[in-house]
């Protein structure tokens, strides 16, 4: 008599009634909470590393590396042949990991330090979040391997209920930047992600009591296959499941580097490429995937070709919504060419958990080789094109064959950078702009012409990319490029002016041909608004800055001023006080001393009433770290500031307008404010002297009576909105105010 013969009824009648939906249900609302924790974890870290976009990078391969834990996890529990024992085992491991909870930033390691960060925050991410998060995210694997055993009549394939975990994924995503960060503060959201982790590590559990139920008196056509019943894949396929997995977490994280850079580090800009990572998951594993994927190819060339042309060192210049639309939809397109192969090459039940260890494993090395490799193999940001080109190799039904006009299309396109070349060098670069544009577009023409062919396109992007790179070198020689955590720092000399360059910005420049003491340029020239409050307020002997730059500040201080500075990024300073490129700090300000590490949390350092004046100036590319826009960064600053002391911000920004988040401040804080919207004539060079936004506060209107007199300097008021604290910032606001 078979198993199935004796089924009970009331067996019989669980087997048949309950439905999936305890399993989907379970799977939805964990990953949910595993993709509202990632922002939230990065917010809390984000201002003590100084607000870098490179926080994101980082912990983003920290949950990964986790994800990968728990999906090790799931696949070594799913060896027990027990069910019952699988279940106990797993219900010891979430209640344990609930020892950590509520959710907070440890103590236990003290401030970062600033030469390793990286260290600092994997550290932090293990001791304050890696326990539940790792017990969480066994969940999909270790569900779907239960559900094979459940008894149900689609108990072989499980692979759908994939789906339900990614969907939870993406609206936890998107819910945190529109809803959790602007209506809850940190410590709100801390609980109520704590109380949901019990909830869902109890329905965990009693999905695994449900399987082992209704599974053990299912026959065997209900039962999916034994590892004994189905081959292994070999060494090859498994290879080939990694690289797949590899290239769309790369050029997640590149992605990801590139919008934030210039606009800011925080969720709503971390969130969209992730949905649409996440999202290429939901699209491959549903009925459509096949669709889909074909799609992806067919489009994948052009996609990359145009993003190619806005990553070529910057020649072509991109809008903000554009730029943002490309890379998250590049993100899309890879994740559905890759993805969708991963899925049409998934093996059967019994080697699942094996099949999202890998590929989970792919996801872990693409993000780490981007956050943490390239860093230190790469001085620029090269990782995100070189990826970018590799994924083109990947396409399928290309052919690896070299006919004639491959030949010839290859040539032409060496033909093409050789001639930008030579017109580079024989006139200056106003002459020979459109010359140069036309030749270097040419290798992206032959790319999308050799489509179909598995080498070419990338071998003539790569022409176009890195020879664009060399045409600008020609004509703005770098004389010194390195690479840190918080960036990438460049020295350039263009039009008689060498420049400090932090990302894609300029962050201060000096004369080539200039004897003695330098003039202070660009944002820190005397007559811009920085330049202005410094001569309006010269009888206030202690100064500080906090963000360095090339120390041009220091020039515009008065004979009887002392400034101490403030900067977190070692690579700025070392830049700054290295007399081959930039003299301000030797010339005037030698003795200044710079203090290392994150501006607010080292000014809480010097004493109370310490400073007359003090500029706040720290920039990450063009992004200004929020954690020091915040009533509690405000109420430090003025601490540190004398009776009668002045506080300078400079918040030019191409994207978000910040003087209504300082008005908010200033109300609630009882200061008062001044503004100033600055804009060059550009009667001179047009380099020199830049277009300023800067705010300057005070507790008293006495204490600004010398701007006061000068019709440039506006009286600011509170719009009413409501102020950013450390537990609340609405960067998605100022960002979509700033666009109407």
């Amino acid at each position: 008599m078979t198993d199935s013969a004796i089924v009970s009824p009331r067996t019989s009648f669980q087997t048949s009634r309950v439905g999936v939906l305890p399993y989907a249900l379970t799977i939805f609302l964990s990953a949910a909470l595993i993709f509202l924790v990632q922002p939230m974890f990065a917010k809390m870290v984000l201002p003590i590393l100084g607000g870098a976009p490179s926080v994101w990078n980082v912990t983003l391969v920290c949950f990964q590396a986790a994800l990968l834990l728990g999906y090790l996890y799931a696949h070594l529990l799913s060896r027990l042949a027990s069910l019952r024992l699988q279940i106990i085992i797993h219900a010891i491991v979430v209640i344990m990991a609930a020892s950590v909870l509520p959710l907070g930033l440890t103590g236990m390691l003290g401030d970062p330090d600033p030469h390793r960060p990286a260290l600092w925050l994997s550290a932090a991410f293990a001791l304050s979040i890696a326990p539940p998060f790792t017990a969480l995210s066994a969940t999909a694997p270790l569900i779907q391997s239960w559900y094979s055993r459940s008894g149900r009549p689609d108990a072989a394939d499980p692979y759908y209920l994939y789906g339900a975990s990614n969907i939870g994924s993406i609206i936890g995503l998107v819910a945190y930047p529109v809803l959790l960060e602007p209506l809850m503060s940190l410590s709100g959201q801390s609980f109520v992600w704590s109380s949901a982790y019990v909830l869902v590590g109890a329905a965990l559990i009693a999905c695994g009591w449900l399987a082992f139920n209704t599974g053990r008196h299912a026959g065997p056509n209900h039962t999916a296959g034994t590892v004994e019943d189905c081959p292994a894949p070999n060494w090859r396929e498994r290879l080939t499941w990694l690289t797949l997995a590899f290239v769309p977490s790369s050029l997640l994280v590149g992605a990801t580097t590139h919008i934030t850079t210039d606009v800011a580090a925080g969720p709503f800009l971390w969130a969209p490429p992730l949905i649409a990572y996440i999202g290429s998951f939901i699209i491959v594993f549903s009925k459509a995937g096949p669709r889909a994927t074909r799609w992806a190819v067919s489009v994948a060339p052009y996609v990359t070709a145009a993003l190619l042309l806005f990553l070529c060192h910057n020649l072509f210049a991109a809008p903000l919504l554009p730029m943002l639309l490309l890379n998250i939809t590049m993100v899309l397109v890879a994740g559905l060419v890759c993805h969708g192969t991963l899925a049409a090459r998934r093996p059967s039940t019994a080697h699942l958990t094996e099949f999202y260890l890998i590929m989970s494993l792919g996801g872990v090395i693409g993000g780490a080789f981007n956050a943490l490799l390239a860093p230190v193999l790469f001085n620029d940001v090269v990782e995100y094109p070189l990826v970018l080109l590799a994924l083109l190799v990947l396409l399928p039904g290309t052919r690896g064959t070299w006919q004639r006009k491959d030949l010839a299309i290859a040539t032409l396109s060496v033909l093409a950078v050789l001639a930008a070349l030579a017109v580079t060098s024989a006139t200056d670069r106003s002459g020979a702009i459109g010359a140069l544009y036309i030749l270097l577009v040419m290798p992206i023409v032959m790319m999308l012409i050799s489509k179909d062919h598995r080498y070419l396109p990338t071998f003539a992007g790569a022409l176009a990319y890195f020879g664009s790179g060399i045409v600008s070198a020609q004509h703005t020689p770098t004389l010194a490029t390195e690479r840190g955590f918080f960036g990438v720092v460049s020295v350039d000399e263009v039009d008689g002016l060498r420049r400090m360059i932090h990302g894609t910005t300029v962050h201060g420049a000096q004369y080539t041909d200039e004897v003695g003491r330098p003039t202070p340029l660009m944002y820190y020239h005397p007559d811009t608004p920085i330049g202005q409050a410094y001569a309006a307020f010269a009888d206030k002997p202690r100064t500080g800055a906090v963000g360095l730059g090339v120390g041009a500040s220091a020039c515009l201080l008065s004979p009887n001023q002392s400034v101490t500075f403030f900067e977190i990024d070692p690579v700025v300073v070392r830049t700054a006080q290295n007399t081959d490129w930039f003299t301000f700090l030797s010339q005037c300000a030698p003795e200044a001393p710079i203090v290392l590490g994150d501006g607010r949390l080292t000014l809480m350092q010097a004493s109370p009433a310490s400073l007359d004046l003090l500029l706040i100036d720290a920039f990450s590319s063009d992004v200004v770290p929020t954690h020091l826009l915040t009533r509690e960064a405000m109420r430090g600053y003025v601490s540190r500031l004398s009776d009668d002391g002045v506080l300078i911000f400079h918040i030019s920004n191409r994207y978000m307008d910040l003087e209504p988040v300082l008005a908010r401040i200033a109300e609630a804080e009882g200061l008062v404010m001044r503004a100033q919207r600055f804009q060059p004539d550009h009667a001179g060079d047009g380099l020199s002297i830049l277009p300023t936004h800067a705010v300057v506060l005070a507790r008293a209107t006495s204490d600004l009576a010398a701007l006061d007199t000068d019709a440039r300097w506006r009286h600011v008021q509170s719009d009413g909105g409501r102020p950013w604290t450390d537990d609340y910032i609405n960067m998605l606001g100022v960002l979509l105010a700033h666009q109407k």
